[in-house]
């Protein structure tokens, strides 16, 4: 079944009545496409991290797709302090947004 797209712009059909759309429509389009949202990432996003700020970054948002772990709950697991965890989750970070900017 094809996706129910809004109009967003004036040249698209059914601009300014987005209430033309049926209720099937709208149920359609309410999950994302993540096929659309893997295709923008970038895949070597995670290369400038190191071994540890890529493990803190991945167990402390679920990326592997377990339950994400609070700073709190990563610290003994990964036996060092909080301090620490945070430290290498804020680089982690910032090497990612500084990555993914293209900067």
């Amino acid at each position: 079944m094809a996706r129910a797209t809004f109009p967003l712009f004036p040249t698209d059909d059914g601009w300014p009545y987005p209430d033309t759309l049926t209720a099937e429509d709208v149920a359609d389009d309410t999950e994302p496409d993540l096929d659309a949202l893997e295709l923008r990432a970038d895949p070597h996003a995670f290369d400038d991290l190191t071994p540890q700020e890529l493990e803190v970054v991945i167990l402390r948002f679920g990326l592997d797709g377990s339950e994400p772990l609070s700073i709190k709950d990563l610290a003994p697991k990964l036996g060092c302090s909080r301090a620490e965890v945070r430290a290498r989750l804020g680089a982690g970070i910032d090497k990612l947004r500084t990555r993914l900017r293209g900067a």
